[in-house]
């Protein structure tokens, strides 16, 4: 009984920090033709000084970077980037703090491979970048675009629009 009024008190604390963080969800569209896969990179950061994509690096001064696998998106399909997609260095978009930040959103481009065995992967290839998921050509992104995140529950649309 212990036991279960402990997990009680947990979730109910839990669930009143949840309601007291951002609620933020970008609603993302692309332009492209063709069907795609991919992983979507959601990229924030406070610097202008270059474009967030080029911001992420494995230590302290890194930016914001959240992502979220894709399947089948077709032009026109909404697809919505919230607090369930996994980030770094900060684990959820709804632990971000209100504020005003420089946007960029990127699909690394998936390819599906049937392998000898029969089982289906999807991979991003080296397009001859050497594996730089900034830098791969065919990948679509957005411009960096300024936004303000003002706290409780906001949605912001974004279109991918720009090719690699």
């Amino acid at each position: 009984m212990q036991y279960r009024l402990s997990f009680l008190l947990l979730y109910l604390v839990n669930a009143h920090f949840a309601l007291a963080q951002n609620q933020v969800a970008f609603h993302i569209h692309h332009t492209e033709k063709a069907t795609l896969d991919g992983r979507f990179l959601f990229l924030l950061s406070t610097d202008e000084s270059a474009e967030p994509r080029f911001q992420i690096k494995d230590g302290p001064n890194t930016h914001l970077v959240f992502g979220l696998d894709v399947e089948n998106w077709t032009s026109g399909e909404k697809r919505i980037v919230d607090g369930a997609a996994y980030g770094y260095p900060v684990e959820s978009l709804n632990a971000v703090p209100s504020g005003e930040y420089f946007v960029l959103v990127l699909l690394h481009k998936y390819e599906t491979f049937i392998r000898a065995d029969g089982h289906t992967v999807k991979m991003p290839m080296d397009r001859g970048e050497g594996q730089q998921w900034n830098r791969a050509p065919g990948n679509i992104y957005t411009l960096p675009q300024k936004i303000t995140i003002t706290g409780g529950h906001q949605i912001i649309n974004i279109t991918l629009d720009q090719t690699i």
